[in-house]
């Protein structure tokens, strides 16, 4: 019976595009570099940021990435939004008794700001960002971490994302994964994956992870 859920947060819990696409084009732009499309931006959403920075620029991503969240610490909280069904699914995982935790690829401050600012950090017991694993996903150890952080064995762990990064990492830990397509893959992307389950929206999530405690 599943008794804890982590979820990743860009794409899976929030709306955060408009705010990491203007981030990334005020960096480049006070970097005096060309900018990225749009596209390319959210094509790369997904790893940490440094990563990130490197698949767009041969700056240094450290400091590329200090440039981005000097911006991102105001325009975040502007322009972020829960995506649809999020509140609810949250409080009804709450009300069932799950234990419920963040694994992303944010910083864990930033992450914590964010669920504050949006009136869902209530709901949480556990924060981890790539600062508190040795590795980030798609290695397993922020998924571990969260299992045992929430009180979990991997029979009773589930994990929800919406990139490849996150159904490697759940698979490698030995835990299932539910996809959402809320985010920034596409269907026949996240099926190449194979994760357990494919999802819609938060509220088919909710029913998912409510139907596999029966």
């Amino acid at each position: 019976m599943i008794t804890a859920v982590a979820f990743d947060l860009d794409g899976t819990l929030i709306d955060s595009t408009d705010a990491i696409v203007e981030c990334f084009m005020l960096a480049f732009e006070q970097l005096g570099e060309p900018p990225p499309t749009r596209d390319m931006v959210v094509n790369t959403i997904g790893p940490p940021l440094e990563d990130q920075f490197s698949l767009l620029t041969d700056l240094d991503p450290d400091r590329c990435a200090k440039v981005y969240r000097a911006f991102y610490a105001d325009i975040g909280r502007e322009k972020t939004t829960l995506l649809p069904d999020a509140t609810d699914c949250l409080s009804a995982l709450a009300d069932v008794g799950l234990s419920l935790g963040v694994a992303t690829s944010k910083e864990r401050g930033v992450s914590e700001m964010l669920m504050r600012h949006l009136g869902v950090i209530h709901h949480f017991e556990s924060f981890l960002g790539p600062g508190d694993v040795e590795f980030p996903k798609p290695h397993p150890a922020a998924v571990l971490k969260s299992m045992e952080e929430l009180g979990a064995t991997a029979d009773e762990f589930l994990f929800v994302g919406d990139t490849e990064f996150d159904i490697r990492a759940a698979k490698a830990a030995g835990v299932r994964c539910v996809a959402v397509t809320t985010g920034y893959r596409t269907r026949a992307q996240l099926e190449s994956e194979e994760p357990q389950a494919i999802v819609d929206s938060l509220g088919e999530v909710r029913d998912c992870v409510l139907k596999g405690r029966n």
